[in-house]
């Protein structure tokens, strides 16, 4: 097993806290370090006398114990055979308190999550949450009975944040709960926190089949309604189009001779190997431009389009309104810059007056 000893030189933590605070479980705690089979702590005193020497197998460890004073200490992680790959250089010891986590909801409706209509398409989601007294230590679970949604990957941000990638391709639907743990502390469980939901699944050739012949015997269902996929108007602006029409013609705008960008056709000028000419000679190219922006999976362009549509809000352009509605209503799970800024766009947009 081959550690990765230059990164575990460069996570040592360095949060500093007093030694002598009262609140919460004072301890040491650094990133932790993969593939590590645990970690060896040591401690000594500015006279050189080691007074902690200890083999771990969480990257934090309480000094709750040790009298007030001044100390040095060092880590390391442990290879296969429990014995330490790298030791870090002494530091003069910094302290973390550990505190119970606080989770910060906005809503009471669950952070909705799609699944992949099949189990060869992933479906990997961004998750942010807030509150307070995160750690690097902290650690998260979303559960469902005896089930855990997959964690990617975590990256605390701050105290007060933590960011996530989830992936809900082969998780089960219906409500999650999340589990927020410091060391040391009881956890924080968030009942139905998030909730995992099927796609939307369109009629295979042998459910339409079948749905012909059933029609055929019953004169009462050959009254029904026949297809109810989106199709692009004709003759209406883009304006005036629905949510769901603008992403039919996105889906039917598609540049042809140029294979490598997904920029719909109507607003491209120019097509080249390694870049796009975009045309923005009328109002329309430019908003379904940015609508396009607004889907997207880009943070910044969305926040860009957002911006964009309530600064040219008359006449309104409806699918773009209806999209940051929906975002709005799962805004939960964006960033917190992001969120604030779709809030105060949307609200502009909305009240903007012709």
């Amino acid at each position: 097993m081959k550690l990765n000893t230059k990164q575990f030189l460069l996570f040592l933590c360095l949060v500093s806290f007093s030694i002598g605070a009262q609140e919460g479980t004072k301890l040491i705690a650094w990133k932790p370090i993969p593939d590590a089979s645990g970690y060896q702590i040591q401690i000594k005193e500015k006279s050189g006398k080691i007074i902690t020497d200890k083999k771990i197998d969480t990257p934090y460890h309480s000094i709750e114990d040790l009298p007030s004073g001044m100390y040095l200490v060092r880590t390391a992680p442990l290879n296969l055979f429990k014995k330490p790959a790298v030791w870090s250089v002494w530091k003069d010891l910094e302290v973390i308190i550990s505190e119970p986590p606080l989770v910060v909801t906005e809503e009471e409706k669950p952070i909705v999550l799609p699944k992949s209509e099949t189990k060869s398409e992933k479906t990997i989601s961004n998750l942010t949450i807030e509150g307070e007294h995160f750690l690097d230590a902290t650690k998260v679970d979303i559960t469902k009975k005896n089930e855990s949604l997959p964690i990617l990957s975590k990256e605390v941000k701050s105290s007060e944040r933590i960011d996530l990638k989830v992936d809900t391709t082969d998780a089960k639907s219906g409500p999650y709960d999340l589990t927020v743990t410091n060391p040391y502390q009881k956890p924080k469980v968030v009942t139905n926190f998030l909730q995992v939901e099927e796609p939307k699944h369109t009629p295979t050739a042998e459910t339409k089949q079948e749905s012909t012949i059933s029609q055929k015997t019953n004169t009462k269902e050959n009254s029904g309604p026949k297809n109810s996929k989106v199709s692009v108007p004709k003759g209406k602006p883009f304006r005036d189009f629905s949510y769901e029409e603008m992403l039919a013609f996105l889906e039917s705008d598609v540049a042809l001779n140029c294979r490598h960008t997904k920029v719909p056709a109507l607003t491209l000028s120019e097509c080249h190997k390694t870049y796009v000419i975009l045309n923005f000679s009328s109002e329309d190219n430019h908003s379904v431009f940015e609508f396009y922006k607004l889907i997207s999976d880009n943070e910044s362009d969305r926040t860009s389009a957002y911006q964009y549509f309530s600064s040219n809000c008359s006449p309104k352009f409806r699918p773009a309104l209806e999209r940051m509605e929906v975002q709005s209503k799962n805004r939960s799970n964006l960033a917190p810059e992001e969120r604030q800024s779709l809030v105060q766009e949307l609200a502009k947009f909305r009240n903007c007056s012709p």
